[in-house]
């Protein structure tokens, strides 16, 4: 959808608006105690970064940079246009095929909007034929591409607004016939729709039973979603639906999403809640919409105009270097835009991570469950945290507020998080306790063990030589007595390294 043409959803808007995101934008909301759940040992599924892609987020040019500014962030899905151009509904070059060569390079896919090749909003209606031999010149041309880093076919985009009654009825004059051409042509593409501009149970119904009955069920059901609170019980409606119907479940893509005050549009704290319930709901792909901003290729507001990192890009690196299985959080309120959390395990490195944010100001008590043993009696919790003002204002990075150590009873612990702006998001970052600097590693005056320290995130802080028999933790502890995680990695005599452990300062 266009951002200068969305005056018709204003009353679908206001109805959010009155019932969501109440205090956003205002300094006197009430701060309390909220009480958040994480388990551990509860997986949902395995980490996909459901939310990580945008509508038009993406174009043959911008962001300039993939390789730092779209690949770190592990992208799942983008929907660009079929074509783009003079005499298509996108003029800037942004379309599927082209940009799909440019994110061969990273997790990324491409959902290719049909609908697009079509000028005007709404669109254009050439008649069937014409209509077909577009489709068809695409089709062929992404087979032509050899790629595979395709999701789908999106056949239309909105047709519960954009569909004019003079075209004829849009399931069986565009629908169906759209349907058994890509059967045809690339059996073995999903086939995406209706992409409705908001859920109505009534209308998705006609839909599905239309579909049923004439053999073009999608493969992927999609809709937009307008603010976070209602994520749940419109997938729950869904779901019903299906069931009643007698339809298998399907894969469910909200190809277009933001909040519903949407100037607030990549904000990591609005941004939280979303990511939470798509994870909870089981949403395969989801894709950050970019209403009032103008400027295609800044990844859904992520970036700001000048294609800086905003805030919302620094929150989403988080949710992509999540690793292992996403697991089970629990908020207060899941049909609330209030405060909420997603999070990630990886058994492997024995690293846990928690993002939390959401239209709520005070304490929160993150309890922390189903902690594995493999952690030990304690584990170090980094706890950090990234602004937000606008769309437009870079962000260089995020900020640390506390790095501490936990005793682990019976699993769990609790931390305390302060949440001071609606619009910031948190990450507590987990790791256990090593025993290994209990263990002398220095072997005498005559024959030091050498060792190379690194934070975290790989940067290097100096090296180390070890001698009278000092444990590794005692020697890095004096070193860099500020408490944290830190790397170690031993040289062997001729300077080769060997594996890097973990050191933690309590």
């Amino acid at each position: 959808m266009k951002a200068d043409q969305m005056n018709k959803y204003e009353s679908v808007k206001m109805i959010l608006r009155s019932a969501t995101l109440v205090a956003m934008g205002g300094s006197s909301t009430f701060a309390a105690s909220f009480a958040l759940s994480v388990n551990l040992s509860d997986s949902i599924r395995p980490v996909t970064h459901v939310a990580s892609g945008s509508l038009y987020g993406l174009t043959e040019s911008l962001p300039s940079d993939y390789a730092n500014l779209v690949a770190p962030l592990k992208p799942n899905m983008f929907t660009q246009p079929a074509l783009s151009g003079s005499g298509h509904q996108q003029g800037v070059a942004a379309a599927a095929i082209p940009v799909s060569a440019k994110l061969a390079a990273t997790t990324g896919k491409v959902t290719i909007r049909l609908a697009d090749v079509l000028p005007g909003w709404p669109y254009t209606w050439p008649g069937q034929a014409s209509w077909l031999a577009s489709v068809t010149t695409v089709i062929n041309s992404k087979i032509a591409s050899g790629r595979s880093n395709y999701y789908g076919y999106e056949i239309f985009n909105e047709p519960n607004d954009t569909w004019k009654t003079a075209n004829g009825d849009f399931h069986a004059t565009c629908w169906k016939p759209t349907y058994d051409l890509i059967r045809k042509l690339d059996p073995q593409a999903k086939i995406i729709g209706p992409s409705y501009s908001y859920y109505n149970s009534t209308s998705m119904k006609a839909f599905l039973t239309y579909c049923k009955a004439n053999n073009c069920l999608p493969d992927i059901i999609c809709w937009h979603q307008w603010g976070s609170a209602g994520i749940s019980s419109t997938i729950d409606s869904y779901r019903a639906l299906e069931t009643s119907l007698g339809i298998s479940p399907r894969a469910i893509s909200l190809n277009e999403y933001s909040s519903s005050t949407h100037t607030y549009e990549g904000s990591p704290g609005v941004s939280v809640p979303f990511i939470a319930k798509f994870e909870r709901k089981g949403v395969e792909s989801a894709c950050i919409s970019w209403w009032f901003t103008g400027l295609p290729g800044r990844l859904g507001s992520l970036l700001t105009s000048s294609n800086a990192k905003g805030g919302g890009w620094w929150m989403y690196k988080w949710y992509g270097d999540m690793t292992g299985a996403m697991v089970k959080t629990v908020p207060p309120n899941d049909a609330s835009e209030g405060v909420d959390a997603f999070a990630a395990l990886d058994k492997t490195t024995k690293v846990a991570s928690i993002v939390l944010g959401g239209n709520s100001i005070g304490t929160v008590n993150v309890n922390i469950a189903g902690i594995p043993s493999s952690f030990g009696a304690s584990a170090i919790v980094k706890l950090e945290y990234v602004t937000w003002s606008d769309k437009d204002t870079p962000v260089t990075g995020t900020t640390e507020i506390s790095t501490k150590t936990y005793a682990v009873t019976n699993g769990s612990f609790s931390v305390p998080v302060e949440v001071t702006n609606q619009f910031y998001a948190y990450r507590l970052y987990i790791t256990p306790v090593i025993a290994l600097g209990i263990q002398p590693t220095g072997t005498g005056a005559s024959n030091p063990a050498q060792y190379r320290i690194f934070d975290p995130q790989g940067k290097k802080l100096g090296d180390l030589s070890i001698r009278d028999h000092r444990s590794l933790q005692a020697a890095v502890g004096e070193a860099f007595s500020r408490p944290g995680i830190y790397l170690a990695q031993q040289m062997a005599p001729q300077g080769t390294s060997v594996q890097k452990v973990v050191v933690g300062l309590p």
